[in-house]
């Protein structure tokens, strides 16, 4: 899987259903959020606008 972001795999044609268990490694223990559409994930990257969780 590339480094895009989480917000750009799940946008048009998403990740497939065969991809399932490596998102699931990309949000297991999520420790950002992005304030623009959500979702969250591990690692800060992975957001187009993250926020750590707990710091608003």
């Amino acid at each position: 899987m590339s480094e895009k972001t989480l917000c750009a795999m799940l946008g048009k044609g998403g990740l497939g259903r065969d991809d399932l268990k490596k998102y699931m490694k990309l949000v297991d223990r999520p420790e950002y959020v992005c304030e623009k559409c959500g979702r969250a994930a591990n690692e800060k990257k992975r957001l187009c606008r993250p926020v750590k969780i707990g710091d608003k």
